[in-house]
């Protein structure tokens, strides 16, 4: 059956670019007809907090790919509407995750719903991480025009349920599958040499815990910040990796670290981490810590499960859906004390080696294959198919 995705994929960068071109790559193995709808503006320079919006080096990657909408022309989101019309697909999978997004998605979607056209909206966040005006009146009007609904976690259900009286009926939830686009596993004494950290110790036993991903105050480095000015961390000898651009004021965290005294155990590499050099970030370090003060679901999670690398994660929105206690990780209040305890247990008693194997043993629960089966079956058991 014919279907188009709508939403960012290569050459945009982003998580959900990511995703969205895995679950094109799942399809089309399968044999597929399937397209992505992409933007060719997403967000206006004064909106964008980041120093770049693409990455390069993908375009080879990007196929059956139209880079059609401006998020500010409503003329290209009418051509948009007419083109999806034109080629008659059997659904449309929209991607949502920001309220920016609903005025012109919501043309889009009414245009093309005109056409009989079964419309899922694959929703990240029913809240945006930042409040923004307007917010749930946005958000309600991109829901309305949608016919059902695919979440990656139980809180964003509940969202939709408590927040927009969505019928549970027309939601299914389905896991954030492993991003399968960083490649493999390397040996962890390479991925050092690779960042230039297998120098900083002599005797190169140095214990590394990291933080992935832009860097914003929902992620709670400031938190994870305090804990590596515990006493306990310090005799341990473990260092930070921070690895992402910092959408949050730099300077402030600078300060922090500062008057914690803790900069010799900390190590920045402040830039958006390309595909290519993610692999050595995860492989280098011991554990994942996510000390999030709100969530929804995570995207670090599923490339920590891509590298087997076990986590840390705080008990806040979905986060407790992608892990099982002392089996693949820790799942903790977000205070100091709890992730200090978290990370004195993991060193102390050697538990690398079993939470990676039990990460193994879960793969299957996180496939592309069960997510796209999700919707296939969402239009099998509509109106319209």
């Amino acid at each position: 059956m014919k279907k188009i995705i709508i939403g960012p994929t290569y050459p945009l960068r982003g998580g959900i670019s990511q995703s969205n071109y895995a679950l094109q790559s799942y399809f089309e193995g399968q044999g597929e007809d399937v397209a992505i709808v992409s933007y060719s503006l997403q967000y206006p320079k004064w909106l964008f907090p980041g120093k770049k919006q693409t990455v390069n080096g993908l375009e080879r990657n990007v196929k059956n790919t139209f880079n059609l909408i401006n998020t500010l022309n409503p003329f290209s989101w009418v051509k948009v509407a007419q083109w999806i019309s034109t080629k008659k697909p059997s659904y449309v999978i929209v991607r949502y995750w920001h309220p920016y997004f609903a005025i012109c998605l919501s043309l889009i979607l009414a245009l093309i719903r005109k056409k009989s056209i079964f419309i899922i909206a694959w929703i990240d966040n029913v809240h945006p991480h930042e409040s923004v005006p307007f917010q749930d009146i946005l958000t309600r009007l991109f829901l309305r025009n949608c016919d059902a609904f695919v979440v990656m976690s139980k809180s964003v259900q509940k969202d939709l349920i408590d927040c927009h009286n969505i019928s549970n009926k027309k939601i299914v939830v389905s896991p954030h599958p492993i991003y399968n686009v960083f490649g493999r596993s390397i040996n962890k004494n390479v991925a050092k040499k690779n960042l230039g950290i297998s120098n900083l110790s002599i005797k190169n036993n140095d214990k590394y815990i990291l933080f992935f991903g832009l860097v914003r105050k929902y992620k709670g480095l400031n938190l994870l910040l305090e804990v590596m000015a515990s006493e306990i961390i310090r005799k341990m000898n473990i260092k930070l990796i921070i690895a992402g651009e910092f959408y949050d004021n730099k300077e402030n965290y600078m300060k922090k670290i500062d008057s914690l005294g803790i900069g010799d155990h900390i190590i920045i590499h402040d830039h958006y981490i390309g595909n290519d050099d993610v692999v050595n970030y995860f492989c280098a370090s011991d554990i994942v810590v996510q000390p999030y003060i709100t969530a929804t679901q995570s995207g670090v999670s599923m490339v920590a499960y891509n590298f087997n690398k076990p986590m840390i994660l705080t008990d806040v929105g979905g986060l407790s859906e992608y892990l099982v206690h002392k089996k693949n990780g820790y799942l903790v209040n977000p205070n100091v004390e709890d992730i200090v305890l978290a990370l004195e247990d993991y060193y102390v008693n050697d538990r690398e080696k079993i939470f990676s194997d039990f990460m193994i043993a879960q793969r299957n629960d996180y496939s592309w294959g069960k997510l796209a089966r999700t919707f296939n079956e969402l239009y099998k058991t509509s109106k319209y198919a």
